[in-house]
């Protein structure tokens, strides 16, 4: 069986800029999405609204 290769996904508030202080980091992007070159959106909470709202995956800040 292989293995599936996940890679890390910056997640941010839909309708919201990328300097937002809310945030998430996942490893749930399968090769399947990187090929087909789809964007992940998830429901998820949001600590500094108190509700839960839709993410979508942004570019990975830099790394200094």
């Amino acid at each position: 069986m292989a293995d599936k290769k996940q890679t890390k996904v910056y997640l941010i508030p839909e309708g919201e800029t990328r300097d937002s202080h809310t945030y998430h980091y996942t490893a749930i992007k399968t090769r399947k999405f990187t090929l087909e070159n789809k964007k992940m959106r998830l429901k998820k909470f949001n600590p500094a609204k108190r509700v839960h709202e839709w993410f979508v995956e942004a570019k990975l800040p830099p790394h200094n």
